[in-house]
């Protein structure tokens, strides 16, 4: 759980303007329950919807040789069970009610769509890990994210 009891400084955010509707990517580390908190006050501040979003990337099935496919259901089941887990967990972490959904594909591509289809006024990305060695393992989506997106893209510091 985050150490979180005050309003986190937010980059990219705009005090002129409140939001209407935010989407929180949930990845289920501490960086990503950081935003939910700072996307839960700025949703609280602003009296604004909160949905909190986690990716998927599904594994397709492998055709080797044969012509009968690799099952992969099992596994994709797993994802989603655990995605479901992080969901909720991150929805008792947010300090107002939230939606909850969860997104499959790749996270550059999917949260772009996401925001046109539930008509969100900004996205809430967790914020680059502190650790250098996670931070090179880590893949960094900010850049496309922000090239697909038609609306503000924030992180907390």
């Amino acid at each position: 759980m985050p150490r979180l009891t005050r309003f986190l400084p937010v980059v990219g955010y705009g005090d002129e303007i409140p939001y209407r509707h935010l989407l929180v990517a949930y990845d289920g580390t501490p960086e990503g329950e950081e935003a939910v908190v700072a996307a839960g006050l700025l949703a609280e501040r602003d009296r604004a919807r909160l949905t909190i979003a986690t990716v998927v990337e599904l594994e397709r099935p492998l055709r080797l040789a044969t012509r009968w496919s690799r099952g992969t259901g099992v596994w994709n089941d797993v994802l989603l069970d655990q995605a479901r887990a992080d969901l909720e967990h991150a929805a008792r972490l947010a300090s107002v009610p939230a939606e909850v959904t969860v997104l499959v594909g790749r996270p550059d591509r999917a949260l772009p769509e996401a925001v046109d289809e539930l008509g969100c006024d900004a996205i809430m990305l967790p914020s680059r890990p502190r650790n250098r060695v996670k931070r090179l393992l880590r893949r960094d989506h900010l850049a496309a994210i922000r090239r697909r997106t038609p609306c503000e893209v924030v992180q907390p510091r």
